[in-house]
């Protein structure tokens, strides 16, 4: 997507698409995280906890209710093109039935299962609530994304990230009572409504119907990553599930700020990721492998230098985002960033499963890791508390990137890549980043690396950068 060539119409669009949607989508992560502050102040470090902990269970339990049939959208626009605002009502309605149905068991057996999640009942409702009504819009931004619509996507996006600020702001400034229940409801009704909206419009239009074939191809390809997503959000989710359990909610609290800053650099990965991903399926699918080769190195490089960023100003972070009773997690920042640049790096693997639809593959990796983390997870952090779970997370990461390697060369014999490079730039990576966390307490030594990593970066994307400039002063040209 880098070096993509612009003469080729479906390359720009793809091009274009997948820069805006970058753009957008590190623009809307980042006020969610620079917001951070307000709601750390405002909040109680328990009520910090007790939100994060929300968070948690949704991300957690949204691929089960949604059973994960967005998934299937990006390989069902190349088998069922001219069908596919069919195909993604199907989906809507299968999984809508399906999320109405575990509503009803949560809401039934509500007794046994809140204590589970430790959240109060207003909470614990909200929590249907959000599961319930989610779905919906995961459906639409998949549609729009893998048609290059990247206007409708920024709209959604917009929408949601400063409607969930605005009424959580609203209500806890305005409104008494207790921080997080005010804090959710902020987070939960604006998705409600926008929802409501999607269902409205795909009932009006006639496209939330029961189809057979659709229905057997969504979940061949999606329900072996339900089990993968699952797996993939116990590992990045149960660490905190542990700390309230093991420490309490003050060190959750702690341990959820230095990671939302440390999920920075996920924020830039994942929108890269899912602005590559329909130009991968397209390219893979015609057969433009030498193409692909080429840009992933740049993308790869790229994302080591957004994660030895993140390192690099994690001090000044935590004090920004949390204040000086926050700061004491700085240390975790280092192996959370570097489990994320593996998570980044096996997805490029993972997307040759996807496109292969040998999903069951995708979902043997993510539970092995996530066991694995859930049993260091038990046995760390109880010894030597929350710390203890970036470094487990760090573990888990590896060797999940190391099992899709396997899997993508041995099982499957795809050679795409170059790997060596792959696993060099993670290498290099991993070395500078325990340099920058050693210069922590050494800030002019530190400042010296960042101005050095600034040339280093400037010089090797020079023609990118050039490019860029060029390009956009040619649109701003051409509408003069």
């Amino acid at each position: 997507m880098v070096e993509m060539d612009l003469k080729n119409d479906s390359n720009k669009i793809a091009l274009k698409a997948g820069i805006w949607y970058v753009i957008s989508s590190i623009i809307v992560k980042a006020m969610a995280i620079f917001t951070t502050p307000l709601y750390t102040r405002i909040l109680s470090q328990n009520d910090y906890g007790l939100t994060s902990t929300f968070i948690a269970w949704y991300t957690l339990l949204l691929p089960v209710c949604s059973l994960n049939l967005a998934y299937s959208i990006g390989r069902a626009k190349l088998d069922f093109s001219d069908e596919l605002d069919e195909y993604i009502g199907s989906m809507q309605l299968m999984a809508g039935i399906f999320s109405v149905s575990l509503s009803f068991f949560a809401t039934v057996f509500k007794e046994v299962l809140m204590p589970i999640t430790g959240l109060t009942n207003e909470m614990y409702m909200l929590l249907i609530i959000y599961l319930l009504f989610e779905p919906a819009i995961v459906f639409a931004q998949n549609g729009f994304r893998y048609r290059y619509m990247y206007k409708q996507n920024i709209a959604i996006a917009w929408y949601i990230t400063f409607g969930q600020i605005g009424v959580s702001l609203v209500l806890l400034l305005f409104f008494h009572g207790n921080g997080a229940v005010l804090r959710t409801i902020g987070i939960v009704l604006p998705v409600v409504v926008l929802s409501l909206y999607f269902w409205f419009r795909r009932i009006i239009g006639g496209k939330l119907r029961f189809r057979k074939m659709f229905w057997e191809y969504g979940f061949s390809i999606s329900s072996p990553l339900i089990v993968h997503s699952l797996s993939l959000n116990i590992l990045s989710q149960s660490d905190r599930i542990f700390i309230t359990n093991l420490c309490g909610e003050k060190e959750t609290a702690i341990y959820s700020l230095v990671y939302t800053y440390s999920l920075m650099i996920s924020v830039i990965t994942n929108a890269i990721s899912d602005g590559w991903l329909p130009w991968f399926h397209d390219s893979y699918y015609a057969g433009n492998y030498a193409e692909i080769r080429k840009n992933v190195k740049k993308i790869i490089v790229l994302g080591c230098y957004i994660s030895l960023a993140c390192i690099a100003f994690a001090p000044e972070a935590i004090i920004i985002l949390g204040g000086s009773n926050y700061i004491s997690g700085v240390d975790c920042v280092y192996p959370i960033v570097i489990g994320v640049t593996c998570q980044f790096i096996y997805t490029h693997y993972v997307n040759i499963e996807l496109h292969l639809k040998k999903t069951a593959y995708v979902s043997f990796g993510t539970i092995v890791a996530a066991i694995l983390n859930v049993i260091l997870n038990a046995i760390f952090i109880r010894l030597y508390g929350y710390e203890a779970a970036a470094y487990t997370t760090l573990a888990s990461y590896i060797v999940l990137m190391c099992i899709h390697y396997i899997i993508t060369k041995r099982i499957l014999k795809i050679k795409l890549y170059q790997d060596i490079f792959m696993f060099a730039a993670l290498f290099i990576t991993a070395g500078v980043g325990i340099i920058l966390k050693a210069t922590y307490r050494k800030d002019m030594i530190r400042y010296c690396c960042i101005i050095i990593g600034c040339v280093s970066f400037l010089w090797i994307f020079r023609k990118e950068i050039v490019g860029f400039i060029r390009y956009g002063k040619g649109k701003i040209l051409k509408k003069s």
